[in-house]
C-alpha cells in the first residue's frame, strides 16, 4: 500500500508534495501518470508555459512508447490525431529496389507511430491531470535541490514569477540531457561517449506511400555514412530528417535550411516525393551532443529520459526509452513510498533501465562514426 500525502508541516511561503517532478514531456508525465493512478501525491512542474514544439526524434515503437500510451488508456486518443499505424516499413540503400521489412519492436499493440511533440505532450500532461493527486504547474522553473544533510528534501522553484520552496520525500529529474536537477545533485556518469552526428528535420504535407495503399510505413533512406528518413505523422504532415556525420554538418552548418534540402534531395528512393511535397514549417536540428549515461538515483532523487541516459538521435530510441524508463521509475517510487527500503528500489530501477537501454546505447555508438556499418 503506497502511503499517500505528504504529511510534514508546511510552513508559509512552502508547498509540500510527496513526489515533486521536474520536467512534463515524455518521461516525467508517464511518472506521473502512473503515480498519480496509484494515488501518490504528486507536483509536476515545467518551465514552458504549455507542452509545444521541442526536439525530437519523432518515432517510437510498439514495444516501447506505443505500448505504454495504451497501457495509459490514451492510444485511441492519440491515434485521433490523425497519426497513422505504421506496421512496416522501407529501407532504402542508394538507388537500389526498397527492401519492405515488419515494424520495428512493434510489442503487442503491434506497431509503430509518429507524433509530433505538440500534439502528444499536452495529451500526456491531460492524462497526468485526470488524477486530483497530481498538480500542475506551468512556467515553473527549478532553481536548485534542497537538502537536509545528505537526503534530497526538495527544490526552490520559480513559479509565476515567484520563488516557492517546494518539500518533497522525492524529487524526479525528467528535465532533459542537460538536466540542472542532474547537475545539483551531482549525479555521476557511467557513460560518456563524444558525438558523432548531428540531424536536421522538417516536415512535410502531401507526402505519398511508396506503393499503392495507405500510408502506413516509415522509408530510412541509407547513402554513405547518411541516413534519411521519413515519418508519416500526424494531421497529415510527414517528419523528413537526415542524419549527417561530422565533415558534412561542418559544410552545412551555415547554410542549413538549404543544405538539408539538398541532402534529403540527394536520396534517390525519397527524391521525387518530396519535390512534389509542400514544406510545412522551419527546419529544425540538433548539433553534435554527447551521448551520456548518469547514475539513476540516490538518497532523495531520481532520474529518468534523457536526464538519465541520452542516445544520438540517429537510432530513434529516445522516447521509447523515456517512457519505458518512466513506468520502471513509477513502479520503483510506488514501492519506496510503500515502505520499501531505497538501496533496494533504486538496484531494482537500475537493473530494469540497463537491461532495457545500455544495449541499444552501445549499439547507437558504435554504428554512430559510420553508418554504413548497418549494412554488416
Amino acid at each position: 500500500m503506497v502511503q499517500r500525502r505528504y504529511s510534514r508541516a508546511v510552513p508559509k511561503g512552502e508547498v509540500g508534495a510527496d513526489v515533486l517532478i521536474v520536467g512534463a514531456r515524455v518521461a516525467g508525465a508517464v511518472v506521473a501518470s502512473y503515480l498519480g493512478d496509484a494515488g501518490v501525491d504528486v507536483l509536476l512542474i515545467d518551465s514552458d508555459p504549455a507542452p509545444g514544439p521541442t526536439l525530437s526524434t519523432h518515432f517510437f515503437r510498439g514495444a516501447g512508447l506505443v505500448g505504454v500510451l495504451d497501457d495509459l488508456g490514451i492510444l485511441d486518443e492519440v491515434l485521433t490525431s490523425g497519426a497513422p499505424r505504421l506496421t512496416r516499413q522501407y529501407f532504402h540503400v542508394a538507388d537500389s529496389q526498397p527492401m519492405e521489412q515488419p515494424p520495428q519492436e512493434p510489442g503487442s499493440v503491434g506497431f509503430a507511430l509518429s507524433v509530433r511533440r505538440e500534439t502528444l505532450d499536452p495529451l500526456l500532461v491531460k492524462r497526468a491531470r485526470r488524477n486530483e493527486s497530481v498538480r500542475y504547474w506551468s512556467s515553473a522553473r527549478a532553481m536548485d535541490v534542497v537538502w537536509a544533510g545528505d537526503r534530497v528534501v526538495g527544490a526552490r522553484v520559480v513559479h509565476d514569477g515567484e520563488e516557492v520552496t517546494v518539500m518533497a520525500r522525492l524529487v524526479v529529474a525528467a528535465d532533459g540531457r542537460r538536466s540542472s536537477i542532474a547537475r545539483s545533485v551531482g549525479a555521476g556518469h557511467v557513460r560518456e561517449d563524444p558525438p558523432k552526428r548531428a540531424m536536421y528535420y522538417g516536415y512535410v504535407s502531401g507526402f505519398t506511400p511508396l506503393s499503392s495503399g495507405p500510408l502506413d510505413a516509415p522509408e530510412f533512406s541509407l547513402l554513405g555514412d547518411e541516413l534519411a528518413y521519413v515519418f508519416p505523422s500526424d494531421h497529415g504532415l510527414a517528419c523528413v530528417a537526415v542524419s549527417v556525420n561530422l565533415d558534412t554538418f561542418a559544410a552545412m552548418r551555415s547554410r542549413y535550411r538549404d543544405a538539408y534540402r539538398e541532402r534529403v534531395l540527394a536520396h534517390p528512393g525519397l527524391r521525387r516525393r518530396i519535390e512534389v511535397a509542400t514544406s510545412y514549417g522551419d527546419v529544425l536540428g540538433y548539433g553534435p551532443q554527447p551521448g551520456h549515461g548518469r547514475e539513476p538515483a540516490g538518497n532523495g532523487w531520481v532520474l529518468v529520459g534523457d536526464a538519465g541516459i541520452y542516445y544520438d538521435p540517429w537510432s530513434g530510441f529516445g522516447m521509447d526509452s523515456a517512457a519505458v524508463h518512466a513506468r520502471f521509475a513509477a513502479d520503483a517510487i510506488k514501492a519506496l513510498l510503500a515502505g520499501g527500503d531505497q538501496d533496494d528500489c533504486w538496484s531494482r530501477y537500475r537493473r530494469a533501465r540497463d537491461d532495457h537501454a545500455l544495449g541499444k546505447y552501445q549499439t547507437t555508438v558504435e554504428l554512430a562514426s559510420d553508418l554504413r556499418r548497418l549494412l554488416a
